[in-house]
């Protein structure tokens, strides 16, 4: 075999076995009547929830707990008088007590009650006679997009579901709620649900909750509620089995504007849950990202491979302007949940006063690949 054929032969390799190679399209036409929010000829960056790290990094950095000050008591009431403040049935996204968190709130009786968190795939059920007649209780449902609440998880773990937290803390009920919430996992019978018996704000101690009381479906795991506290499920295969998880790959942009020299794309690795592609979109809001076409659905594997990004294809008109076309994101940012994303530059190429090459880059076509790096990297 020569060189040459030996270069190609690990992509051709990945297609026979099956291992997923996804493709990213996107046409992203000048919508003229919208003023970009970045500046033209900037590459600006949204938030990042975390930092690139070396592949030789055991754990990455943002997985340390944050340093903060302690809240004082009326700050901790205010906290917790408007998390449980009925919202008449809408659902809330605010930045609480540095927290993102989206919530409902309610009252309810004798004859039960629902919440639901609107395009997330989370409610809460409060049967009829789990409240004591003539009884009203304040109940709320919230998901906790603060990323250093979760599980701390080691290397063969995968988070594959959101941090959701029944309130008030501690509140029981004379019949079980149930809690519904969606997973990614590919194999349920491989996940387990956990609880933090703690309040939102105290420190989290996450604890197997076991199977009696918990059913997993095929995208679904609903918890039986002795009393109110933090849920999520966590991916853990039996010894000598590789666990796996569906993602959705999800790619944003802000639309082109007239004079515009640079345009950013971002691509976002998350969970295959209604409520990580809220998060996403949610963070795009303040720079006017968009998601561009439907997502694309991976097959994660717990295999230890980091995640590999590549520039394929870019039309006419326009150039990269990064150092590579292609970029690496460690696997434990996928693995744990971290919603890691990528992002390429490209410029308009000098038009040299040809008016037919200017209309081409009112539009830009891009095609990526990404994949599972095939080689495991040791920890």
């Amino acid at each position: 075999m020569s060189p040459q054929e030996s270069s190609v032969q690990p992509f051709q390799f990945l297609l026979l076995v099956g291992i997923p190679v996804a493709s990213v399209l996107l046409l992203v036409q000048c919508l003229r009547w919208h003023r970009c929010r970045w500046p033209p000829g900037s590459c600006q960056k949204p938030d990042d929830p975390e930092e690139p790290v070396s592949p030789s990094t055991p754990l990455p950095e943002y997985e340390l707990p944050k340093q903060c000050q302690a809240p004082t008591l009326p700050e901790v009431a205010a906290f917790y008088q408007e998390l449980h403040m009925p919202t008449r049935g809408q659902t809330i996204t605010r930045q609480l007590m540095n927290k993102l968190l989206v919530f409902s709130a309610r009252e309810v009786d004798h004859r039960g009650g629902c919440l639901m968190l609107q395009d997330t795939g989370i409610s809460l059920l409060i049967p009829p006679g789990a409240v004591t007649v003539g009884r009203q209780e304040r109940v709320s449902l919230v998901l906790v997009w603060d990323l250093t609440d979760a599980p701390s998880l080691s290397h063969k773990q995968g988070l594959v579901s959101p941090v959701v937290a029944c309130g008030p803390h501690g509140a029981s009920f004379l019949k079980p709620c149930i809690l519904t919430f969606k997973h990614c996992a590919q194999q349920p019978s491989q996940v387990c649900a956990y609880s933090s018996n703690t309040s939102l704000l105290d420190a989290k101690d996450w604890r197997p909750l076991g199977q009696p009381g918990t059913h997993t479906s095929r995208d679904e795991c609903r918890i039986l509620l002795s009393h109110f506290s933090l849920y999520t499920c966590v991916l853990e295969p039996p010894l000598g089995q590789t666990a796996r998880k569906w993602l959705q790959l999800a790619m944003f942009c802000s639309p082109l504007a007239p004079g515009q020299t640079h345009l950013q794309l971002r691509v976002y690795f998350l969970n295959n849950t209604p409520c990580a592609l809220q998060w996403a979109i949610t963070n795009e809001q303040p720079h006017g990202g968009r998601m561009r076409g439907p997502c694309q659905l991976f097959d994660f594997t717990g295999a230890r491979a980091d995640q590999c990004l590549k520039l394929k294809y870019i039309s006419e008109g326009w150039e990269n302007v990064d150092d590579s076309s292609s970029q690496l994101v460690p696997h434990l940012h996928i693995w744990h949940g971290k919603c890691p994303f990528r992002s390429f530059c490209f410029r308009r190429k000098s038009a040299n006063g040809n008016e037919e090459c200017s209309t081409l880059t009112n539009e830009i076509i891009v095609t990526m690949h990404t994949f599972q790096d095939a080689a495991p990297r040791a920890l």
